[in-house]
């Protein structure tokens, strides 16, 4: 994983959510939307999201110490763990403004919808970086995803609700924190599969490929996913059993450093072939 790269890149998707959060949290205020305002609220949440994400993934780049054997790179969950955190609470605080609204009629301005339409310009390019850029920042962008959409609903109940009737921005409100709530589910799922210990079939058979390409066979893999590409575990290879041992262990080792290349770091143990 390249690290300054990817800090590059959340410091340009930070500035991107800072632009269009601020777009979005003057529209809501001086226009009085409801729709607007739960759009706001995300953005307020996403743009401290970012900042979590980038802190956390700092930290996971620090190198093995007596503590983590293996280094730091799970910590960097914790950026996706807090984005969890902060949309949860941000759902919690719009579901409570909206019980208290409601059958209170209010007054929509014209300024709201107009700043929405004006923020999905840094949300759209912050979504089409997210998205083609590394897993650990690939959540961000589906929350930011959200944002967009968020952006075209309050954009059309808003102009609604001041042309119309501020119950078709109200709806869009309803609408935009159900969905709201829709996505934290989605995420959490996404998230327990990231710290489950998952070995993909596609690491699986990498593994099985190298030993073979150096003439053993593999009687046991154990391997876990940490984080992006990299993986810890042990496999078990078979050696014949007149392979004098200085032998099987430089191919174990050619093995481990071969694996270690692709992001791959296992213990090889070798174990005699019972066939022989």
């Amino acid at each position: 994983m390249n690290s300054p790269k990817v800090v590059r890149i959340i410091v340009l998707l930070i500035v991107l959510s800072i632009v269009g959060g601020v777009l979005k949290i003057y529209g809501s205020i001086v226009g009085g939307s409801k729709s607007v305002f739960v759009d706001a609220a995300t953005s307020i949440a996403n743009t401290i999201a970012i900042l979590m994400i980038l802190k956390f993934f700092k930290e996971g780049m620090e190198p093995p110490d007596k503590d983590h054997h293996y280094g730091h790179h799970r910590l960097a969950i914790g950026g996706s763990i807090s984005m969890l955190m902060l949309y949860s609470f941000v759902a919690g605080v719009v579901t409570v403004d909206l019980i208290n609204s409601l059958g209170k009629a209010y007054k929509v301005g014209y300024e709201s919808p107009i700043y929405a339409s004006i923020a999905i310009v840094p949300y759209g390019l912050a979504v089409l970086i997210a998205k083609r850029s590394y897993s650990i920042v690939s959540s961000y962008g589906g929350f930011t995803a959200i944002e967009l959409i968020e952006s075209i609903v309050s954009i059309l109940s808003s102009f609604g609700g001041a042309a119309i009737s501020y119950i078709i921005d109200f709806s869009g409100a309803i609408v935009l924190t159900g969905y709201l709530f829709y996505e934290l589910v989605e995420n959490l799922r996404q998230v327990v599969i990231a710290i489950s210990d998952v070995a993909p079939k596609d690491v699986i058979d990498r593994i099985i490929r190298v030993a073979e390409d150096f003439g053993v066979d593999v009687e046991r893999i154990r391997v876990r996913r940490i984080i992006e590409n990299i993986y810890h575990g042990d496999i078990v290879i078979k050696i014949e059993p007149g392979i004098p041992i200085e032998e099987a262990h430089s191919v174990a080792d050619t093995i481990e450093k071969e694996l270690r290349k692709q992001g791959i770091d296992v213990v090889v143990h070798v174990e005699p072939s019972k066939e022989s």
